[in-house]
């Protein structure tokens, strides 16, 4: 399990506005491990996201649409 000293833990809800998804994309997704490069961790019956990964996780899934201009 990754863990870094101070990283938040964040609820499904709290991980899914961070990512602009609906909780239920990430549900899902763990359901049918459509998206395997977000981990995720299971403690007491509760779910939770580090932070890090989250972020981490957007970074590597935004893509930038960058044009060359030429003048």
């Amino acid at each position: 399990m990754h863990t870094v000293e101070n990283d938040k833990e964040l609820s499904t809800r709290q991980a899914a506005t961070l990512l602009s998804l609906s909780p239920m994309t990430l549900k899902k997704w763990r359901c049918t491990s459509e998206q395997p490069e977000l981990p995720w961790y299971k403690r007491f019956g509760k779910v939770f996201y580090l932070e890090s990964e989250v972020l981490s996780f957007k970074e590597q899934s935004t893509m930038s649409s960058q044009k060359d201009v030429f003048i």
